[in-house]
């Protein structure tokens, strides 16, 4: 179910259609809004376009070395689902070769 939620981030105020729970996407928000509040004050920037780029980039870090972590992980379920079909692919080249 979509909802209408509120946004107001680095002076720019708008309105966003959102599927997720709305105290989930409110931890979303206060989590960008934290990294912003961290880069303004921990590097000094006070451009609102800086601060979004750079949180951008920095969120983007995050998420990708969670991924690479997660892929390493021998516990990680996708990983083994993806080390199985891999598995059944090299099975069927073998057979096709043979």
């Amino acid at each position: 179910m979509s909802n209408l939620q509120k946004i107001n981030l680095l002076g720019s105020s708008f309105s966003l259609k959102v599927d997720e729970d709305p105290e989930y996407f409110k931890k979303v928000i206060n989590h960008v809004e934290k990294m912003f509040t961290n880069i303004e004050i921990d590097m000094n920037i006070k451009d609102p376009l800086r601060i979004a780029l750079l949180s951008c980039i920095l969120l983007t870090d995050d998420l990708l070395k969670e991924r690479d972590n997660k892929m390493h992980d021998p516990n990680y379920k996708d990983a083994e689902e993806v080390e199985q079909m891999t598995m059944k692919i090299i099975s069927l080249i073998d057979e096709t070769i043979k």
